[in-house]
């Protein structure tokens, strides 16, 4: 199933590009063309912001996409307020369950809180890339953009990720699976063996440009259902029972 949450796939293509495109392969070439495009602009926004907030990360995202998505910079919550996001169908055991709209700004900003102690930061790099990509602000491009805004967090705190040495499957399905059993702590597990000390920043678009599988959580069997559905509620009331249980878990930690 195609995924088109405006219900207008025929006639303003996917997602309303901007250039009405409908087929998978011309719309993956485009995006990522406006992506590749702007990564310089985008990095020199963040590393000029004195500090990062939400705004800033919709920032990047109008920086990255507006050249292909009109609506790029505006989040679920702006746009289809109404509807649920899932990677898989939510009778899969398997699926992955995105943020509520009306929570994503709460949830980035939980996940900027947890990146300002640098320290923590640096012990539990997957619990903020897990938190922002539970967030999953944006219709489309979601693992882009918070890839910059990660690698700028992680510059602040004086590491890096040496993505290099990822792999797409296993950092997908980590990234997964911390999404679904934050309390696990399976991303901190797959990011820790490939933590190094600060990089310099004039290496990162080149870097950024060969990272494999960004949009893994964007386009591959991605679904929606109206946040109406007594079922879609329990899904949300459980999962946030877990966040509850892995922020407790963390607390005692500290």
């Amino acid at each position: 199933m195609t995924f088109d949450p405006f219900g207008d796939f025929d006639t303003a293509g996917y997602l309303r590009n901007s250039l009405q495109l409908k087929d998978p392969t011309e719309v993956k070439e485009s995006e990522h063309l406006s992506f590749e495009l702007s990564i310089e602009d985008a990095l020199s926004f963040l590393a000029n912001k004195k500090s990062i907030d939400y705004k800033a990360v919709l920032k990047v995202h109008e920086i990255l996409f507006s050249g292909f998505y009109p609506w790029a910079g505006k989040d679920r919550n702006e746009l289809v307020p109404h509807l649920a996001v899932f990677k898989g169908s939510r009778d899969d055991p398997r699926h992955t369950i995105f943020e509520h709209p009306n929570a994503i700004k709460m949830s980035v900003d939980y996940a900027l809180v947890l990146a300002a102690d640098k320290k923590r930061f640096r012990d539990h790099p997957g619990e903020v890339m897990g938190q922002l990509a539970f967030a999953h602000p944006f219709l489309d491009g979601n693992g882009r953009t918070i890839l910059l805004v990660f690698m700028e967090l992680c510059y602040r705190a004086r590491f890096a990720i040496d993505w290099s040495k990822t792999g797409k499957d296993g950092y997908l399905r980590a990234l997964s699976e911390e999404i679904r059993e934050p309390r696990e702590r399976h991303l901190d597990t797959y990011l820790k063996p490939f933590i190094v000390d600060i990089s310099s920043r004039d290496e990162w678009p080149a870097t950024i440009s060969g990272i494999r599988g960004l949009d893994g959580l964007d386009k591959e069997n991605i679904t929606y259902e109206s946040l109406d559905n007594p079922q879609v509620q329990q899904i949300y009331k459980t999962y946030r029972t877990k966040l509850h249980d892995r922020r407790k878990a963390s607390d005692s930690d500290d």
